[in-house]
């Protein structure tokens, strides 16, 4: 499974997740994050957009290489 991030549209905040879920497709995860809100899908996806979080990054935070 691949972990998803939810991040705002706005782009002065688009640097930094809101929240993190695994899911083993991206659609499944904005299914997941539209529930958690409340709100329809084209709802959803005119507020906030889904990515998938690189894992190679979060090793460098740690100092693994």
């Amino acid at each position: 499974m691949s972990k998803y991030g939810l991040y705002t549209r706005n782009q002065v905040e688009a640097t930094q997740h809101i929240n993190i879920i695994e899911m083993p497709s991206v659609t499944q995860a904005e299914a997941y994050f539209a529930g958690v809100k409340n709100l329809s899908l084209t709802q959803f996806q005119e507020l906030f957009i889904v990515k998938e979080i690189n894992q190679s990054n979060k090793t460098l935070l740690y100092g693994n290489k």
